[in-house]
């Protein structure tokens, strides 16, 4: 170990904290020469990316009390460097949203206590600096509707201007969509209520000539509530597209790489199992064009770096709970009434092929959240989904990361679940995939779950046959959890497995058994198949398998000895097992291992 290591201040969005203590930061500051061309500007990304550390650069950057402090907070930085005219000149109003209440029936007076404790601490801060007595007259209103009409009314003409900015403005509303349902968002974010005449008032600001409001930066997640409040953009531009700001939150590939080697000088582990786990995990987000650069999610690298820095500990799996529990929220999209919609069948194929083409559509309602394009565009503004490439004016949209490869698959699943009632026999299905991982015996695993898979097959339309059966098995064992990773469709030696129990050795590092399987579907009719045509499908499923497991780079990642197929690696410990399973309607005719 060489040096001290940089702080590491996980989940704190002070910059000023951050600077002073020297904590580890990676300089965007550059961005600001470009977000000064767009005065009023609407900026969205997922949960967890850093937005709140932007907004706090923001603050220390333009609030005109902040301007002896310039060199303390911004020495070395791009900005510092070479600063613009607008350095430390405005009066800056800071709005945070997620501290409003999620409750539908506190919503109203929480809202309103927020807008109304901002205002009142800018009228405290800054009342050296405004007209004589507008303090004192913004203080003596009642309500914030009435206490920013105060201000902005009083500034006009005022020789300083005023900076807003508004963090997670639609962390309260996404919310209440999600656990009250869409009544209760409109009721919130529909006619004259208190939220709407909030954003009139500030669009209202900016169109006059004389308005004091300046700049206007608003961060989120989704269009959906502002165009719900606003008929749309209309109250700012929205840059969230646009590729200077592409790379404007989240860490590049050579950050960690930097951060990696810091850390890893510092502390004495494994700078590249730091970097891999990174890019396996946290990164290859695509924000704008398909020719944009990637980033990882910061607020990810930076709790992987926490637990093994400051906690010293290697995580035994790579999921911030915190995260997993955002996006669990999102069940009731594609679940209405314990029934599954057709958002199911986008989210399933996003699941089971990698990728979903559609287009990319940046303004909606909630309303129309169900229209299929929209749950689509939904999911990458979630983060859910990332942008792979363009085809022919068609956005195809594809899962980031071993994050949200799980996260999405455990929804999938977690959601058939809820539709189906499988949960009491899913610890069996647990149990059984252990067995397996202990012995590679198969039994004990299949037999609860071929039993589900048959109850539940009516629950699926039967023309979607091989569909419904290949979902309901990955959805079983992925929701039964276990010491493997479960996935669908993915490629090995120029081919596509149907399913496979990958090795989880973060949490499971002595497991000794892997499997392939390939699932074939025959159509269920009057008769039942003969041993011919049984004959033929595993065969066909056998020169599947043999082509699969063949990949030497399957090899390597789930360390496999040589045998069942596979070529092996040096040291390999892990044996590969090959099944094949024949379904006829939602019946399995034919299990075997081949």
């Amino acid at each position: 170990m060489d040096g001290i290591p940089k702080p590491i201040l996980y989940g704190v969005a002070d910059y000023a904290m951050i600077r002073s203590k020297k904590a580890w930061f990676v300089d965007r500051t550059g961005k600001i020469r470009d977000l000064e061309k767009v005065a009023f500007a609407v900026f969205l990304r997922p949960r967890r990316f850093g937005k709140s550390l932007w907004l706090s650069i923001l603050e220390a950057y333009y609030d005109i009390d902040c301007a002896n402090r310039f060199e303390e907070l911004f020495a070395g930085t791009d900005i510092g460097a070479n600063p613009t005219a607008e350095r430390n000149r405005h009066l800056v109003l800071y709005f945070n949203f997620s501290a409003v209440k999620k409750n539908p029936g506190d919503v109203e007076a929480s809202f309103e206590g927020h807008v109304s404790d901002r205002i009142d601490a800018f009228a405290r801060k800054y009342a050296g600096r405004l007209p004589v007595g507008l303090s004192a007259d913004i203080l003596s209103r009642k309500g914030g509707a009435k206490k920013l009409s105060a201000l902005f009314g009083g500034l006009k003409g005022h020789e300083v201007g005023v900076c807003c900015l508004i963090d997670e403005y639609d962390n309260f509303t996404n919310t209440i969509l999600a656990e009250s349902g869409l009544n209760a968002y409109n009721d919130l974010c529909h006619g004259d209520g208190f939220f709407k005449q909030f954003f009139n008032e500030l669009k209202a600001l900016t169109t006059s000539l004389d308005a004091p409001l300046k700049r206007l930066f608003i961060t989120g997640v989704s269009p959906v509530t502002m165009d719900d409040v606003t008929s749309g953009f209309n109250i700012g531009t929205n840059i969230s597209l646009w590729p200077q700001f592409a790379d404007m939150v989240g860490f590049h590939h050579e950050d960690i790489r930097a951060m990696s080697r810091h850390y890893g000088e510092t502390c004495g582990f494994d700078p590249a199992k730091t970097e891999r786990i990174c890019l396996d995990w946290f990164d290859n987000y695509r924000f704008g064009e398909a020719a944009s650069p990637t980033v990882a999610n910061t607020t990810l690298v930076l709790w992987l770096f926490n637990q093994i820095v400051n906690g010293r500990l290697w995580p035994r799996d790579y999921i911030d709970e915190n995260l997993r529990t955002d996006y669990a929220k999102i069940k009731h999209l594609i679940l209405a009434e314990q029934k599954l919609n057709g958002n199911f069948h986008a989210l399933e194929t996003l699941v089971s092929d990698g990728k979903l083409p559609e287009k990319l559509i940046q303004s909606f309602q909630a309303k129309d959240i169900a229209v299929r394009e929209n749950f689509v565009s939904l999911l990458y503004w979630l983060g859910f989904t990332t942008i792979l490439d363009d085809d022919m004016g068609t956005t195809v949209f594809g899962i980031p990361n071993g994050t949200m490869r799980e996260i999405a698959a455990q929804t999938f699943s977690q959601t058939y679940s809820d539709a189906c009632g499988i949960d009491q026999r899913l610890p069996a299905v647990n149990a059984g995939m252990r067995v397996f991982a202990k012995t590679g015996s198969f039994d004990a695993m299949l037999e609860p779950l071929l039993a589900v898979v048959k109850e539940n097959f009516r629950v699926r339309d039967a023309k979607e046959g091989e569909t419904a059966v290949a979902s309901a098995v990955s959805a079983i064992l992925i929701s039964a959890g276990g010491p493997y990773v479960v996935t669908r469709e993915r490629e090995a030696n120029g081919g596509y497995y149907d399913l496979s129990m990958a090795p989880r050795f973060e949490i499971a590092p002595a497991i000794a058994h892997a499997a392939l399987i390939e699932l074939k579907y025959l159509r269920k009719g009057r008769k039942k198949p003969t041993a011919g045509e049984l004959a033929t499908v595993v065969a066909e499923a056998v020169r599947q398998l043999d082509q699969y497991s063949a990949d030497p780079a399957l090899a390597a990642k789930w360390r496999l000895a040589p045998g069942g197929g596979s070529p092996g690696i040096e040291g390999g410990t892990v044996a590969l097992h090959r099944l094949v399973l024949v379904f006829c309607g939602g019946s399995c005719v034919m299990r075997e291992e081949v």
